[in-house]
């Protein structure tokens, strides 16, 4: 278990004016103990709209947008540009879809028999539940108590948040003709495992047969955080038509992880590595156990809570440079990678208690420094050393995730329905497919999370495991992913909607419509060599050549990167 965050010093890095931020002090003193240094300028203004944009929102820049921060000099340009994307509204869709997959949001109860699969009818609520709180950025202490107990009677919070206690239910079922008892258990242990990931970044399951092998958590300590959740699964004592009956009727010991087996009754408890107070600090003047959970888990002073500051901007960092400073964001343990930047870890994790918990003042210092506006241009230089770029010496591009590529395909067509919250769209299940058509083009995050049905263009593009928690995807370029840009009729409908809405709004003139397309696809003007390409394409008389041209960069891998 790595140690808990403590005050830090920002590292004084003298004469040097590329700092920016605090952020900056820490990036550039380890850079420089490594005999290493940033190699790159600034990115320029087109890359960095569309860099903020795409990773603050999940959808491209307008070209009017992108024309006003181009032409804007003033020294607030770029400190205006982040106000405005962190209020947008589309900042809770861009960063609640992170969160879904770290909490396993499905909407079906994912069971082996596809057939069974149902759709849970009111989990859309839960998703709604989160875009609300990431955009009116509610501190995320209370966000987690959210999780766990409602919001008091009394709150204001109470009607807009209460949907998140669904993330209890939220994972998978075992079949009709399971056991009850194995039922019982898949769920409580499903519940531990997500609340030790998600959460702390801690794999508690490794301790459901033993004391964790590598990491400091007993058995027993497992299973009573298995009393927290004991009394919320009630599973009915049958199997099909067959009655069976529960065999564990509170919360015990497991002997080898089997019910088959109970030892000793156990009552809640937590993380002894993780307490300064004992268990009844928390638990005694609670309203209830998972009440008692969530104070413990936020007590930045005597509980875990400086441990999930920790886990949550690990995520924040990981999501806008591609990769954590631990590595691992699911993992904070001793099977973990350590931290690349341990000192700016803790820094952070400091900043966003004393800040009251708030994302977007870390957003904000993040995105403004001068390590996250670095060009992704660089040289061979250090790669010896640092061939991953862990310190951060230039800017490496990244992949975006399967549901930003098709909500930027549907803005640059120009066809994205905008309307936010609501019943999820279906995407068929097992028997039946959807097809993605105009009633279901709205952002991807409303699209239904079906466990044992695939969307026809999220699944080529490494969507989440909607089984277990997601600290971090699979991202990269195959040949699925090429092969749908060529052929997928849904790419050539694209294709068509966005060379009618370049003629529509570029005009008639071809240089015009060149330049057009490349600010909306890639927001940024093509060079010499690109329009001259374009102009060869473009020589004819046909009406499919426009299409053609716009079909072949919607296919370029600069389209599904970020720079």
């Amino acid at each position: 278990m790595q140690a808990l965050p403590e005050q830090v010093a920002v590292p004084a890095v003298a004469g040097d004016r590329w700092v920016v931020n605090p952020v900056d002090n820490f990036i550039l003193s380890k850079l420089f103990e490594r005999g290493l240094h940033p190699t790159g300028e600034e990115a320029d203004r087109y890359t960095l709209i569309r860099r903020l944009s795409l990773g603050l929102t999940g959808l491209p820049p307008s070209v009017p947008d992108i024309r006003q921060f181009v032409d804007d000099q003033s020294e607030e340009a770029y400190a205006n540009l982040v106000e405005k994307l962190l209020k947008s509204s589309h900042y809770g869709e861009r960063w609640g879809r992170h969160w879904l997959d770290v909490v396993r949001f499905g909407e079906s109860d994912g069971v082996l028999t596809v057939n069974e699969d149902k759709v849970r009818g009111n989990a859309w609520k839960f998703r709604d539940a989160v875009i609300r709180a990431f955009n009116e950025d509610l501190p995320f202490d209370k966000f987690v108590h959210y999780h766990l107990a409602p919001p008091a009677s009394h709150e204001p919070d109470k009607v807009r948040y209460a949907e998140l206690r669904q993330f209890m239910h939220l994972g998978t079922r075992l079949q009709n003709n399971s056991d009850p008892n194995d039922k019982q258990f898949h769920r409580l242990d499903d519940m531990v495992a997500t609340t030790g990931t998600a959460f702390l970044g801690f794999t508690f399951g490794c301790a459901r047969c033993h004391d964790h092998p590598v990491d400091p958590m007993s058995t027993e300590e497992y299973y009573q955080f298995t009393a927290f959740y004991f009394d919320q699964f009630s599973e009915a004592p049958k199997a099909s038509r067959k009655k069976i009956d529960l065999v564990v009727k509170e919360p015990r010991v497991l002997l080898k992880g089997s019910w088959r087996s109970p030892g000793k009754a156990v009552s809640p408890g937590f993380l002894q590595v993780l307490m300064r107070k004992d268990a009844g600090y928390w638990l005694g003047e609670s309203q209830g156990k998972l009440e008692g959970l969530g104070q413990w888990l936020t007590d930045h002073e005597k509980g875990a809570g400086q441990l999930l500051a920790r886990v949550i901007v690990n995520r924040l960092w990981h999501h806008h440079f591609g990769q954590g400073l631990v590595k691992s964001p699911n993992d904070f343990g001793n099977l973990g990678t350590r931290p690349s930047h341990p000192g700016l870890l803790d820094f952070l994790a400091r900043s966003l208690i004393e800040g009251n918990w708030q994302l977007k003042p870390l957003h904000r210092m993040i995105v403004s420094s001068a390590t996250y506006r670095q060009s992704s241009v660089a040289g061979p230089e250090f790669l010896e050393t640092d061939a991953d770029n862990a310190l951060l010496w230039h800017r490496r591009p990244q992949r975006l995730e399967a549901e930003a590529i098709r909500d930027q395909l549907l803005s640059v067509a120009g066809v994205l329905r905008r309307e936010m919250f609501g019943p999820s769209i279906s995407i068929g299940n097992y028997k039946t497919e959807v097809r993605d058509g105009p009633s279901s083009w709205r952002r991807s995050i409303y699209l239904q999370a079906h466990r044992s049905a695939k969307h026809p263009t999220l699944s080529l593009f490494d969507p989440p495991d909607l089984s277990r928690s997601v600290g971090a995807r699979a991202t990269g370029a195959d040949s699925i992913g090429a092969l749908f840009a060529l052929n997928a009729p849904f790419g050539w409908n694209m294709s068509e909607r966005l060379a009618r809405r370049v003629k529509e709004e570029a005009g008639g003139g071809q240089e015009e419509q060149i330049e057009y397309a490349y600010l909306l696809l890639l927001s940024r003007l093509p060079d010499e060599e690109e329009r001259e390409f374009a102009r060869e394409i473009l020589s004819g008389e046909s009406d499919r050549l426009l299409v053609s041209y716009c079909h072949l960069l919607l296919g370029l891998n600069e389209f599904i990167y970020v720079n």
